[in-house]
């Protein structure tokens, strides 16, 4: 039986795969239609992730350290996920060959 926190916490997974999917295709949009390098890219995200990430905290009344601190952790494990995610389907790929 799903409970009110149960349901709340769906919606917000929920949202969070929406903006997700959303960044992910702008992002991806700026690697093919534009004449600017992929690190350029990169770089322009994580500033702009840590501009809103800081505006965040402090519309919050948070501390934008704490916050900036729990970001990079989010930003780091993302990268591994998908790096490892990566190597597997190498992997996987080059095994059926």
């Amino acid at each position: 039986m799903m409970t009110a926190g149960d349901t709340e916490q769906h919606k917000l997974e929920a949202q969070l795969q929406t903006a997700t999917e959303a960044l992910r295709k702008a992002v991806m949009r700026l690697f093919q239609d534009r004449d600017i390098h992929p690190q350029l890219v990169v770089l322009a995200l994580a500033r702009v992730t840590g501009e809103v990430g800081a505006g965040a905290a402090l519309a919050g009344e948070q501390d934008p350290e704490k916050l900036l601190d729990d970001l990079a952790g989010v930003v780091r494990q993302a990268g591994r996920e998908f790096h490892d995610m990566v190597r597997l389907a190498t992997v996987t790929a080059a095994g059926s060959a």
